[in-house]
């Protein structure tokens, strides 16, 4: 883990615990990433609820129970998938707030959509909110700065 990261993952630590508040991940293009490293530092199990790797559209329909016509209109690749698997990761494992990826890393182009392009979805108490951003970088460092990304925003959102 760089610096940047292990920084971030220690504020989001110090927030989650001092408010008592519960964490989830639901991820797709980053694999399991965010998850890793909340639980790479001591101390996660007082707030980290658990994660999700809901990669393929199977695992998002049938487990989260993403709409079929949601994927069918909009893609997996979209601000309407990255809410609905937030929100409904949110409900699934009982947290307070869940952050959600979900996109394409590359090589190729998926759904016709930029190569490096990136959803993210934050759900809290108060709402729903979601992000894009694309990166350009090979497979490897677009998932490592998607998921920092996904830390920086759920980091930035808790303060206001």
């Amino acid at each position: 883990m760089t610096d940047d990261v292990i920084s971030t993952v220690r504020r989001i630590h110090a927030i989650f615990k001092k408010e008592s508040l519960r964490l989830a991940s639901i991820e797709s293009c980053t694999g399991g990433l965010i998850s890793h490293w909340i639980t790479a530092l001591p101390g996660a199990s007082h707030f980290f609820m658990g994660g999700l790797v809901a990669y393929s559209v199977d695992v998002k329909k049938a487990v989260l129970g993403i709409p079929e016509k949601i994927i069918n209109q909009h893609g997996v690749v979209s601000e309407e998938t990255a809410m609905e698997m937030a929100r409904k990761g949110r409900e699934l494992l009982n947290a307070d707030y869940a952050i959600s990826t979900t996109g394409n890393l590359g090589p190729e182009s998926l759904e016709g959509k930029d190569v490096g392009l990136v959803f993210f979805g934050l759900s809290s108490p108060e709402g729903s909110t979601v992000r894009s951003n694309i990166f350009r970088g090979d497979r490897e460092s677009n998932k490592h700065n998607a998921a920092l990304y996904a830390l920086k925003f759920l980091l930035e959102y808790l303060n206001g």
